[in-house]
């Protein structure tokens, strides 16, 4: 099925499309610098030798790190979401530059159609990742949205994160966005892989939200330490 066009206000204009190719030259440039370590790859593979026939993955990460996974995306065919507002359309350029699939919406709007097209690609064998404190956070506390997909779909859910051993921080963006220097060191660490059961309540849900936010904290701390030695 062909993914629905964003309205024209979500659409990136010719300006925002320039600014948008110049975002991404810069972003290349930037990662192609990064002095790369992934810790725990093991969790990954186990979770894709769990997986039924080559199941599908969802990854989970955090909004204000997924600058650096760019550089370190393990998949080779990956489904994002990105917002209808006009800074997503700037994002979703971005992403499809970096070779990913990306479907329109959130969890603010148009989230419905979101979940139903990353669902379609999930049912393709395609990947997904989810930037699970988005859109609007709070930063760093999961939404059981992603875990509701696991639950539809009997996915498994992958924790990612990175951390960097120097980075600037825009801490007025509610994210508080890191952006890797240039030759920084950067660790990947991947968690334990979660299975939500296709029967889960929306209290499991939210409870399972709980145990995602801790993990990825977990992670998140493990991965600024080991960047910082």
């Amino acid at each position: 099925m062909a993914e629905p066009s964003p309205p024209a206000s979500a659409r990136a204009g010719w300006g925002r499309r320039l600014l948008a190719l110049l975002a991404f030259a810069i972003a290349r440039l930037l990662l192609a610098t990064l002095r790369l370590r992934v810790l725990h790859p093991e969790r990954l593979a186990r979770a894709r030798e769990e997986g039924e026939g080559g199941q599908p993955l969802l990854y989970a990460f955090w909004h204000g790190r997924q600058l650096g996974l760019f550089r370190a995306n393990p998949e080779k065919h990956l489904a994002v979401m990105a917002s209808l507002s006009r800074d997503g359309a700037l994002q979703a350029v971005v992403c499809r530059r970096f070779g990913l699939t990306v479907v329109r919406g959130s969890s603010s709007r148009g989230g419905l159609q979101a979940l139903r097209g990353l669902a379609e690609r999930l049912r393709a064998g395609v990947s997904v990742g989810l930037a699970v404190d988005g859109p609007r956070g709070p930063a760093e506390e999961a939404k059981p949205g992603i875990l509701a997909l696991a639950s539809r779909l009997h996915c498994p859910v992958v924790p990612i994160t990175i951390g960097y051993s120097r980075c600037g921080v825009l801490r007025r963006a509610w994210d508080r966005f890191r952006i890797p220097a240039p030759f920084a060191r950067a660790v990947v660490v991947y968690g334990e892989p979660m299975r939500v059961p296709r029967t889960a309540s929306r209290e499991e849900l939210v409870r399972l939200a709980g145990e995602l936010t801790a993990r990825l904290r977990s992670i998140t701390a493990e991965a600024d330490l080991a960047a910082s030695q």
